[in-house]
């Protein structure tokens, strides 16, 4: 199974799925987690036991909704709960998100051990939905935003997404110029939740972008547009360390 990490994150049970590693046949060919998307549900229950052998985790799981609420689960859990991000207290219990295009944050305190992951799409990124993560690893477990660690994992790259005229003049209005203009304007979600993050406390040094499009590596992800709407989905990760007793790890 390859899963794709972060630098920053080392110290963290964590990671991005990627399309390898599977028993879905095409168009979800291999290791499609998403249980909506028309793949046998014996199938995605395989893949799920696979990720779990492969990782030692449990996971919990929600219904994402393009919002931007956060809850916070210590046992794993089916998608039922509506929630767009998920906190994690519990050593093992990995918060996870659904994306196929959509941008997942991974956000980590090396203080307390405590995490988050994000789910956040063209309407979560302008919802703020990475801050509601920031903000709720400080109200649970007492994270100052500049202690956190974040990774900004594969989505689809400004070099494939492109928007509306209108979408990009809202983003352009709510985070400055993460657009690039042209007749068809091109909208960086990784720079956006950069902003988002930054605007949150979130020390710059302290967050990582992978810079790695779905859209482009057909043969690694799942890409929902390139795909028309007929692929699997990914799955992002992390969960909790042993705490240090609120000492920041480098």
């Amino acid at each position: 199974m390859d899963l794709v990490r972060s630098k920053l994150l080392s110290a963290f049970p964590h990671g991005f799925t990627t399309r390898r590693g599977g028993v879905s046949p095409a168009p979800w060919d291999d290791l499609n987690l998403g249980g909506s998307v028309g793949d046998d549900p014996a199938r995605v229950a395989e893949n799920w036991h696979r990720l779990e052998a492969a990782t030692g985790l449990l996971f919990a799981r929600v219904r994402q909704v393009h919002g931007a609420r956060v809850v916070h689960l210590d046992a794993a859990s089916v998608p039922v709960e509506e929630a767009d991000a998920v906190v994690s207290t519990e050593p093992g219990i990995a918060a996870c998100v659904s994306v196929a295009d959509c941008v997942p944050v991974l956000l980590a305190d090396p203080g307390s051990g405590a995490v988050c992951a994000v789910h956040a799409g063209w309407r979560g990124t302008i919802a703020r939905v990475a801050a509601e993560g920031v903000r709720a690893l400080a109200e649970i477990a007492g994270a100052p935003p500049s202690r956190l660690l974040a990774a900004v994992g594969p989505s689809i790259g400004p070099c494939c997404y492109e928007v509306s005229p209108e979408l990009a003049d809202r983003f352009r209005t709510e985070l400055g110029p993460v657009v690039a203009g042209g007749p068809a304007p091109r909208l960086d979600l990784w720079a956006a939740n950069r902003r988002v993050l930054e605007a949150a406390g979130v020390a710059p040094d302290r967050i990582e972008v992978l810079g790695r499009c779905t859209s482009c590596e057909r043969d690694t992800f799942f890409s929902h547009r390139r795909d028309a709407g007929r692929t699997g989905r990914q799955m992002a990760f992390i969960a909790p360390h042993q705490p240090t007793g609120g000492r920041a790890l480098p």
